[in-house]
């Protein structure tokens, strides 16, 4: 594989696709998103070791990056050792590089390791894609999945919809009527929960990505992304994406 530019400026491959360094925290935290919305391998190379380790982004919080699921084991010890490591990845048509990560923090969650990481200040960037998302099944759909939001200045009742799509970073649902005070793009959620019966339940912040209002049928329809999650129910959400990922297959 070719050695990423150095160049912090714009720069063309032969093929077209630009590629720039990211130093902005909010543009970083969008494309490690993707990584964690995709499962998506990263890959880790600490200094003085020959060998590549692989990694998961668990979550993105509080200025740090959550890393997970360590292959080979050996790696666990390195970042442990806090010893400096360089990540890539590719998926969906995107790379990322950088260089000079250290764990900082080591955790647990339900005895699996996952380790803190800061956000990187600099991160060679190629590309982006959207998490790919996927329709309940029928029989799902059927059997009452439902996403509730808590708005802010209301009271303690949630909107109750139906969730139409799902992925790792959000979903899409369907509301009855026109929601009053209307819904609004980037509005922030106090909070959404989703339900789906004997498969799936957790609870999430929220950012409103796009609202639009059917007035013929009378419903409005809203794309939520979960903003921040506690670590239990990313899993669970993630085990949920990839069990409806199976059956699209």
């Amino acid at each position: 594989m070719a050695e990423p530019a150095t160049s912090s400026t714009k720069t063309t491959r032969p093929s077209g696709i630009s590629s720039r360094y990211l130093t902005d925290p909010d543009e970083i935290i969008r494309v490690l998103k993707i990584f964690r919305d995709q499962r998506a391998d990263l890959q880790l190379r600490f200094e003085q070791d020959i060998g590549v380790y692989k990694a998961k982004v668990l979550d993105l919080k509080n200025k740090f990056m959550l890393l997970e699921d360590i292959q080979p084991r050996d790696g666990l010890a390195h970042l442990r050792a806090q010893k400096p490591f360089s990540l890539s990845g590719r998926t969906e048509g995107i790379y990322i590089h950088n260089i000079g990560n250290i764990a900082q923090k080591a955790d647990s969650e339900r005895g699996l390791p996952y380790f803190h990481v800061a956000l990187p200040q600099s991160l060679l960037y190629q590309q982006r894609r959207r998490a790919a998302r996927f329709r309940l099944p029928l029989r799902v759909e059927a059997n009452g999945a439902q996403l509730l939001l808590f708005r802010q200045g209301s009271d303690d009742t949630p909107i109750t919809g139906r969730i139409i799509d799902i992925s790792a970073g959000g979903c899409r649902a369907e509301f009855a009527g026109v929601l009053a005070p209307p819904v609004e793009t980037d509005e922030v959620l106090e909070g959404c929960a989703i339900t789906v019966p004997n498969l799936l339940e957790l609870h999430s912040k929220g950012t409103v990505r796009h609202a639009s209002i059917n007035a013929e049928r009378q419903v409005t329809t809203c794309g939520i992304e979960f903003t921040e999650m506690h670590v239990t129910d990313r899993r669970r959400l993630e085990q949920f994406i990839q069990a409806i990922s199976k059956r699209t297959q």
